[in-house]
């Protein structure tokens, strides 16, 4: 009889698996784009077989050009490249085939010979199809990257203007435009970079953003008076890292769109939107949130609607499905021959279940989003690994009662290296299983956290990650009754333990970026179990050789 209990165990498990999905996948009322158009879009062609990166195996078939293209036309007419070289170039005549117009781009470097391809192959295009070309981008932050000076690219940009009789434009953020006013007499129109999510020195959030963007505009106006001018870029991501109080979000990327394109008449300035379609090739130089600027995703398929409520999680009963279907597994352990569980117990293993559940799909959804390639995945599945593992050896003993392991230490590191000489199952102790989950999550933590604080711009926070492995720990070390093994000879973990406690709270980006502050949290979660063996550590005086060698 005490196996029917399960019944009400899962549903006390489904209650709250429901709220959470269901809430997560709520739909959000937004401001309608007007007529469900934009005016222009960035597009860079890419088919995953080869990048920008590397501008000599850079190839995509014509056919994949024009796909996308078709893709696209229902939500715009006009289109902005950056280079006019195979295969950026196949997007004029894709775009005069559909009758759509184009900004193209001419990529202008420091490397002479390349800039002259680059000048050649667009003058060649403006030739050859002149009605689909609106205007000549001539240079894309060339001067935010200190490729020259602004009187060197201001000749190119007469020059391009002389041998193409179209109009010409130079792109980039406001304060290279500043310190360099000869651009602004050499183009026919300046066009303004406006990204938010990439201002420094502290981004402002989805609130405050409109207002942020119209008085960029308006000291544009006031800083080049009477001089026409595009937005070149402005956009929001829908994934990566949060910036100050700049959340990326699918939410907050349709809203952005559509609360600005509402406005743009009003604001009195063409523009363009970056852009057409996500680029997965963009993260490996700006992180995640690089991949994540589209409108379309990689498979040409609508983010989120330009009119009517949007939803963050739009495909939140999956989630669901799959996160009460890992609980019922969770629960079918309890099932086992030789297990008889109060309700209490049973209650208690639901409750657990589903935690563990929904955050390996919260995992599954960070792997999915921040991977490139193989490594990436296998290291996101290790994680999910480990959680699981942690639960396994943290959750299921105390709901059976089993001593030996409510009581289990995690190995020290010497123990352990020995047992993975000569693994056997007649050895696998609880300490050494427990020392086998934990240390590979202390490891990524420091690791993560040390990377966090020397490179962290375009990191991501592993929060969903490390997030439940670390409170499993701190909740098995607190309520430990051999908690003082946990310090004793633990020079390793004590060192670990410095690293994160000392290293982590470098992610603090300020009062408003909450999600630096949940991974501060994490982290310092992560280093408190050996904090004490850090500080014993730090102390003790170093070995002399023949202590170490007896070590």
């Amino acid at each position: 009889m005490h196996r029917l209990l399960i019944a009400p165990a899962f549903l006390l498990a489904a209650i709250p698996a429901f709220f959470l999905w269901s809430w997560l996948g709520s739909p959000v009322a937004v401001t309608d784009a007007p007529g469900g158009r934009l005016q222009c879009l960035s597009y860079t062609p890419y088919d995953g077989s080869s990048t920008p990166l590397d501008p000599s195996t850079y190839k995509v078939a014509p056919e994949s050009i024009r796909a996308d293209l078709k893709a696209l036309h229902p939500f715009t007419e006009c289109l902005r490249t950056y280079s006019s070289l195979p295969p950026q170039g196949e997007v004029v005549r894709a775009a005069e085939e559909l009758g759509m117009k184009v900004y193209l781009g001419i990529w202008i470097s420091a490397n002479a010979e390349d800039t002259e391809k680059e000048i050649a192959a667009a003058l060649a295009l403006a030739k050859a199809h002149p009605g689909a070309i609106k205007a000549m981008v001539v240079g894309n932050e060339v001067m935010l990257r200190r490729e020259m000076t602004g009187e060197q690219l201001a000749a190119i940009i007469r020059d391009v203007k002389a041998r193409s009789g179209l109009p010409v434009t130079y792109a980039d953020i406001f304060e290279f435009w500043r310190r360099n006013p000869v651009l602004a007499q050499a183009v026919d129109f300046m066009s303004i970079h406006i990204l938010p999510h990439w201002d420094d020195p502290a981004p402002v959030s989805i609130d405050e953003v409109q207002a942020h963007v119209r008085g960029i505009i308006a000291r544009v106006q006031r800083t080049f008076p009477g001089e026409p001018m595009i937005i070149g870029e402005i956009g929001w991501p829908s994934a990566g890292r949060t910036r100050g109080a700049a959340v990326p979000s699918l939410v907050n990327e349709a809203r952005f769109i559509r609360e600005f394109v509402s406005g743009a008449e009003a604001i009195g300035v063409p523009y363009n939107i970056i852009e057409a379609v996500d680029q997965a090739w963009k993260r490996n130089p700006e992180g995640t949130v690089g991949g994540y600027w589209g409108l379309l995703d990689g498979n040409l398929d609508l983010k989120f609607p330009l009119t009517g409520p949007v939803s963050e999680w739009p495909h939140w009963q999956y989630a669901l499905a799959v996160s009460l279907a890992l609980t019922a597994l969770v629960l079918a352990w309890g099932l086992m021959p030789g297990r008889r569980l109060t309700l209490l117990r049973w209650l208690a293993l639901g409750i657990f279940g589903q935690v563990l559940a929904s955050t390996l799909v919260l995992q599954a959804a960070q792997t999915a989003t921040i991977s490139l390639h193989g490594f990436e995945y296998a290291r996101g599945y290790l994680a999910s690994a480990l959680t699981v593992a942690a639960f396994a050896l943290i959750c299921l003993p105390r709901i059976d009662r089993r001593k030996r392991w409510i009581e289990a230490v995690p190995a020290r590191l010497g123990d352990l290296l020995a047992w993975l000489r000569r693994p056997s199952r007649e050895t696998l102790s609880p300490d050494i299983a427990l020392g086998l989950v934990s240390w590979p999550i202390l490891a990524a933590g420091a690791l993560a956290a040390l990377l966090m604080a020397v490179d962290g711009r375009h990191r991501d926070f592993f929060i969903p990650e490390l997030g439940l492995p670390a409170a499993l720990l701190l909740f098995h070390w607190w309520t430990s009754p051999r908690r003082r093994d946990w310090q004793e000879d633990r020079r390793e973990e004590g060192w670990l333990a410095l690293v994160l406690a000392v290293i982590g709270p470098f992610a603090w980006d300020g009062p408003r970026n909450y999600e630096a502050m949940a991974w501060i949290v994490v982290v310092l979660a992560l280093a408190l179990p050996w904090l004490a063996a850090g500080w014993r550590a730090l102390r003790a005086p170093a070995l002399d050789p023949g202590q170490a060698q007896q070590r």
